[in-house]
């Protein structure tokens, strides 16, 4: 199976599969935009998409058909409902109108939900609603490159998949109130999770696109993720640039000061009263030092998603830049 994360600033591709629970990925790459590609989850330049994704295709010699896109967008309503246990025809019946009733007389979206026990009476229900044009767009890609489509994934449900009730970097937080921050390039999607399940997701405008810009100016360049990765965020990396350095420092207050809201956040909404970890992930965790920067500043610890109990990957492969795609490799 092929799995496409279309994000604002590259797409990434991986080819792999789902046996039991366990995800293993085969092959993967990505290919950075040179110009406005996509534009929060809508297609702006389908050609050029299309050439990405058939290059990345044919150089890397996947030969998987069936196919699932994974996107992110501040367009996605998402609505946690509780509801009681009734079949599943009448369940879709109250989904629905729960949220025609929260869409108004809207009726450009496609509605879907996916389901988790709360108790022996009661279901949680995560209900999500796309533009019919998001989910025209990526069907008309499909159809252009003669792939199989499968399902149009979002990340918030992707992640949730991929990292529910399992060991992150090698710890079990069965018992553990943590962040997860997926820092994209326009986007940044925080998702809560206690005891191991998923409570919350969230999107936030990304600081990231700003940093950029304010590093480019300074160099006088596009910056690209290799210009971005020679940087340091270290807090013992010393800049001879005074305003490189005050440029990366406030970032990262910016950066912490987002994520704190979301550990008050959780802390709120949860009996434990602590958050044990902060997980970061995203290209922008490849610049060095990003996890201690902002463990120093939020005094609690902060990892790079680097490994996850039911997951398989290349030994070239950073599970930072592709959970989303791997997350939405695994079809309920």
């Amino acid at each position: 199976m092929l799995s496409i994360d279309v994000g604002s600033k590259k797409v990434c591709v991986v080819q792999g599969n789902c046996r039991k629970g366990n995800v293993t990925v085969n092959s993967w790459s990505e290919i950075e935009y040179e110009s406005e590609v996509v534009a929060n989850g809508m297609i702006m330049d389908r050609p050029a998409l299309s050439f990405m994704i058939n290059e990345i295709i044919k150089t890397n010699r996947m030969n998987s058909k069936s196919t699932v896109i994974t996107i992110n967008s501040s367009d996605i309503v998402a609505r946690e409902l509780t509801l009681p246990r009734i079949k599943l025809i009448d369940l879709k019946l109250v989904v629905n109108n729960e949220m025609s009733r929260i869409l108004g007389e809207d009726s450009g979206y496609v509605i879907d939900f996916v389901t988790s026990t709360a108790d022996e009476k009661m279901l949680s229900v995560m209900a999500y609603a796309v533009k019919n044009e998001i989910i025209e767009g990526y069907f008309s890609l499909l159809k252009e490159l003669k792939l199989k489509p499968l399902a149009l994934d979002i990340h918030a449900n992707a992640m949730s998949k991929l990292l529910t009730s399992i060991e992150i970097n090698g710890n079990d937080h069965k018992d553990d109130n943590i962040i997860v921050a997926d820092i994209g390039y326009s986007k940044i999607a925080f998702h809560g999770f206690s005891a191991g399940i998923c409570r919350f997701n969230r999107t936030e405008v990304s600081l990231v696109q700003e940093f950029v810009r304010e590093i480019g100016s300074i160099f006088r360049c596009d910056v690209t993720q290799e210009h971005l990765s020679k940087l340091s965020f270290s807090p013992e990396y010393e800049y001879e640039n005074v305003i490189i350095s005050d440029t990366c420092k406030y970032f990262i207050y910016r950066l912490s000061e987002e994520i704190q809201k979301y550990t008050q956040y959780i802390l709120l909404n949860s009996e434990k009263k602590n958050v044990a970890k902060v997980i970061i992930c995203g290209g922008i965790t490849s610049i060095n030092g990003l996890d201690q920067a902002l463990t120093n500043i939020l005094k609690i610890p902060v990892e790079v998603l680097s490994s996850v109990g039911r997951l398989t990957i290349p030994q070239n492969c950073s599970l930072a830049k592709i959970c989303n795609a791997a997350g939405a490799l695994i079809r309920l």
